[in-house]
This record gives C-alpha cells, structure tokens and sequence, in this order.
C-alpha cells in the first residue's frame, strides 16, 4: 500500500493498514483504524459515516489534519 493510510474491503470485512503508521503519533494510527472501522458499518464517506467517526474521536478533524502533515511518509516508505 503506497498511497493510502488503510483501505477497508466491507464485503470481507478487510481492513489493511499502512506500514507507515509505525512512524506516525498513536492518535493518527487511532484516526485511520477508527476510520476504516467505521467502512464497515458505512460504506461511504457520508454524513453518517462522519457521525460514526465522530462518535468515537469528536477531535477527528485535528487528527487528519495531524495525518495529512505525515504524508510525505507514504512516498518515503515505498521508495526504500
């Protein structure tokens, strides 16, 4: 996985996770499980999906905003 944090297959029931999160702050990892956690029951990034996600970090958006800054981590690791 090069160019996603996570990625969640609803039908399997799936949830993959970058390797990258290793190197990111325990509150991005939180972020991207929650998130991919939440595909299951909403298989969207609707309003809904967001109150799912929100129900379990009302501070989501400051946690994204943390993880976008990381970015550059998911060039850097599959380039090695």
């Amino acid at each position: 996985m090069t160019s996603r944090w996570g990625s969640c297959t609803a039908k399997t029931r799936r949830i993959r996770l970058n390797a990258a999160l290793e190197y990111c702050p325990r509150e991005c990892l939180e972020y991207v499980v929650v998130h991919e956690l939440a595909h299951l029951r909403e298989n969207n990034h609707s309003p809904r999906f967001w109150a799912i996600v929100a129900d379990a970090l009302p501070d989501y958006k400051e946690r994204q905003k943390k993880l976008k800054a990381l970015s550059w981590l998911l060039n850097a690791k599959s380039s090695k």
